[in-house]
């Protein structure tokens, strides 16, 4: 292994394949960047979703039944009875 940097070892490229380097990891990056914005666009929807259900008086869809947990309190289980 050799004690250069990543500009020394692209600068011992062809520079047609540091271009295609460069430009693969552009176009990455981007679909991770849009990756993300839609992972927050969901988890957002599925929130709302299931806080409009529960408002409503109504089951949420099966898709968000998970995050039921985190906004209906639910039983206290580490002391038997509900007692403290």
């Amino acid at each position: 292994m050799t004690g250069g940097s990543v500009r020394d070892d692209l600068r011992r490229l062809p520079w047609w394949v540091a271009v295609a380097l460069t430009v693969l990891a552009l176009v990455v990056l981007a679909l991770r960047a849009a990756g993300l914005a839609v992972a927050v666009v969901v988890t957002t929807a599925e929130r709302l979703d299931v806080a409009a259900a529960i408002r409503a008086g109504i089951s949420p869809l099966g898709a968000s039944s998970w995050l039921v947990s985190t906004a209906v309190p639910a039983p206290d289980w580490t002391h038997p009875g509900g007692d403290r």
